[in-house]
């Protein structure tokens, strides 16, 4: 099930670091594993919510075959009973009584068929509703045994995309440090000529490093990956509002955009944040592992806490659920602006 990412080293200490070209790929393997799960967890709770509907069919089928059962049980002896005395009731001296008894008669052998085969059908209906329901049982099995998977290859994925992406930037970092002994030495000696000329040289040291920049920022600012997932089913009939952002738990979870945020909790998400953005759009994010204990205003690219399974998540897929409400309205698809910058 696990996909091999072939051509990427296992750890940061591999002889030959990754290409730009060959992270995209892990990228793109990874998100591929990410849409599995995905299609995986949809089929689950589309099996759950047919069985749940069974259960309950089945339910009310049993109490109307209980409830005509008794009235088969009733007619089968008033049969009996009525025409086992028949021909006394219809011999009688008096032809009201006889009359009113041929009836009664005609009334429990034919006024009550429609109970005989509401009954019979109510049976059929039954034992088909529960064989059914037996399939359906065995397969939510097999589609549990299939998302367990998919789990285990989502993590695999992710962990080897982590060494690949710390073997990238140490390989990136060690460029970039090479580049700026370079500079310097060449300042260094232009700084010698600016003296020797009377002339001052500033030398700049460089700026601290963020966890992120720009218009609008990953919320995961780590090995990630994803699938457009917004609309699957999940559990208790309700459709998915966002998109689940796979990440190795711990993985630093970011504010998208400046704004104020607020820590949340709730037995469904988990912990979670609400974060009122300046660009007039509130973004939720749940599932955490713990809140940074960034609070109120803050900068895009703040810390806010740290990728988890919280709530109902899977402990064995850890992952950000990631919403987006323009204006501070209903949940839209999240997809294309993760794409965009994830």
């Amino acid at each position: 099930m696990v996909a091999l990412l072939t051509g990427l080293p296992s750890s940061a200490s591999a002889a030959k670091p990754p290409s730009k070209s060959e992270m995209a790929a892990a990228q793109k393997r990874a998100n591929a594993a990410a849409a599995r799960l995905a299609k995986a967890r949809a089929g689950l709770n589309r099996a759950e919510r047919a069985i749940a509907d069974l259960e309950a069919r089945t339910a009310a089928t049993e109490k109307v075959v209980a409830g005509l059962e008794g009235q088969v049980r009733q007619l089968a002896v008033a049969q009996y009973v009525l025409g086992g005395r028949a021909t006394t009731w219809l011999g009688g001296a008096d032809p009201g009584e006889a009359a009113r008894r041929r009836a009664m008669l005609r009334h429990v052998s034919l006024g009550r068929t429609d109970s005989v085969d509401g009954y019979r059908v109510a049976r059929v209906d039954l034992a088909e509703d529960q064989e059914t329901l037996d399939e359906r049982l065995a397969e939510q099995v097999r589609v549990v045994s299939s998302l367990r998977k998919e789990e285990a290859a989502v993590s695999a994925e992710l962990e080897r995309l982590a060494a690949a992406q710390r073997a990238y930037e140490a390989k990136v970092a060690a460029e970039k440090a090479a580049a700026a002994r370079k500079a310097a030495a060449e300042r260094a000696a232009a700084g010698r000529a600016s003296r020797n000329a009377g002339v001052a040289v500033s030398v700049d040291l460089g700026a601290a490093r963020v966890l992120g920049s720009g218009s609008w920022i990953c919320p995961v600012q780590g090995p990630r990956a994803f699938s457009d997932d917004f609309g699957d089913p999940r559990s208790g009939g309700r459709s998915h509002q966002g998109n689940d952002i796979m990440a190795p738990r711990g993985t630093p979870v970011v504010a998208s955009v400046a704004g104020t945020v607020k820590g949340h909790n709730s037995s469904l998400g988990g912990i979670s944040y609400y974060l009122n953005g300046d660009d007039g759009n509130t973004y939720f994010g749940t599932h955490l592992d713990r809140l940074s204990g960034a609070s109120g205003r803050v900068a895009a690219g703040t810390v806010i806490g740290y990728v988890g399974s919280t709530g109902n998540a899977s402990a064995s897929a850890p992952h950000l659920h990631f919403e987006m409400h323009p204006g501070g309205g209903r949940a839209v698809n999240p997809y294309a602006t993760l794409r965009k910058f994830c």
